[in-house]
């Protein structure tokens, strides 16, 4: 590639998508290192939704990881950009793949927040990438009716978004319900018989969200209810352990406050899963 060549990647608006698409690319990269290596997103807030989100049935599509599809789509859209392809046709490839990213980008706020019922800040990092990419894009890649090419552009975000839905058939109802596993019920009763309690109210939708992530195998937990409009309201002990958030976990006299994945509960309580 010619100096020439690489000015105009790595200047304008061209260097802003480049970058941005890198950034992208960097997202998906550090989520799935996180997902394989570390099990867990080190930097997001202790009890955050992130970890929720990666434990939850929707973080693989097709049993492929959601942060390796976004991985490779960034990688490609910056593998396009330094490709010796004229700047027309580059941009229509970014517009296409803004258009494409932003489907699926919305299609994944919407499970975090109707479904999982948790945020995820580096999935809304790379959801904003995706939408500023697209902007970008649009206003160099653009040519004749405005009206048509936007036409084209919702059909693609519609079509993306409408495929992902029907690959997982999201159901809140049915993931309420969904079959516990062994590993489930083998935490819930390690937690119980070493009188691990998790003090929450019955409003509160992060302990909801805490429930979910055992499925059926919650009803062996020792819940209390701090709540005096709750079922079995308990605010009297609430209150003697100091309880000012919910849901908060008691695990070896030790107090952990906020929402904790299976993961996390059972490397705090020492549990091997055997």
């Amino acid at each position: 590639m010619t100096a020439k060549g690489k000015i105009g990647i790595l200047g304008g608006a061209m260097g802003a998508a480049t970058l941005l698409c890198v950034a992208g690319a960097a997202v998906s990269g550090y989520l799935l290192l996180e997902d394989f290596v570390f099990g867990g997103a080190e930097l997001c807030l202790t009890g955050s939704g992130c970890d929720v989100v990666r434990e939850s049935r929707y973080s693989r599509i097709g049993g492929i990881p959601v942060s390796l599809l976004g991985l490779a789509g960034y990688a490609a859209a910056s593998a396009v950009v330094i490709a010796p392809l004229g700047r027309r046709t580059k941009w229509q490839v970014l517009f296409w793949f803004g258009a494409s990213a932003v489907g699926f980008s919305a299609y994944l706020t919407y499970l975090e927040l109707f479904i999982i019922e948790a945020l995820c800040s580096w999935c809304l990092l790379s959801a904003a990438i995706a939408v500023t990419v697209f902007s970008i894009a649009a206003t160099r890649a653009i040519r004749g009716s405005i009206i048509k090419s936007a036409a084209g552009a919702g059909a693609m975000i519609l079509l993306v978004f409408s495929a992902s839905y029907s690959i997982q058939s999201p159901d809140p109802e049915k993931d309420a319900t969904a079959a516990t596993t062994f590993y489930q019920v083998g935490l819930a009763k390690y937690l119980s018989e070493r009188g691990a309690t998790m003090y929450g109210s019955h409003r509160c939708s992060h302990c909801e969200t805490q429930k979910r992530l055992f499925g059926g195998a919650f009803g062996l937990i020792n819940y209390v209810e701090c709540s005096r409009s709750g079922p079995d309201p308990r605010p009297d002990l609430c209150a003697t352990k100091n309880i000012t958030s919910y849901p908060t976990w008691e695990i070896g006299g030790e107090i952990h406050q906020g929402v904790r994945t299976l993961d996390q509960l059972g490397r705090i309580s020492g549990y091997s899963g055997e």
